[in-house]
């Protein structure tokens, strides 16, 4: 299992809806600045990554944080393929929430 623990930084308002069988679930999209780059240089653009809760308590605690609050997010890593219009596929990386911590 691919645990992980990352500080993000909230992108957009996050959407919180329910499934057909009733699971309540929220997803965000969150950015994150790596720590491997040149200082001398410019630095790159933050990464994004696609954060989902699901449960009634989790998705409520992601659908309460607003556009550019900060987290800790620990979680399970997942890729995602998503086959784009130009004609290539492309890896999508997918953080499944197990703890939010506001910051």
């Amino acid at each position: 299992m691919n645990d992980c623990t990352i500080a993000i930084t909230i992108v957009a308002a996050p959407e919180y809806r329910h499934t057909r069988n009733g699971d309540h679930i929220a997803q965000c999209l969150g950015a994150f600045y790596s720590p491997h780059h040149n200082e001398k240089d410019a630095p790159p653009p933050p990464s994004t990554i696609k954060v989902v809760a699901w449960g009634e308590n989790l998705a409520t605690q992601l659908s309460s944080l607003r556009s550019s609050q900060q987290c800790v997010i620990q979680g399970r890593l997942s890729m995602n393929t998503v086959e784009r219009p130009e004609g290539f596929k492309e890896k999508l990386a997918e953080l499944t929430a197990e703890r939010i911590i506001p910051i």
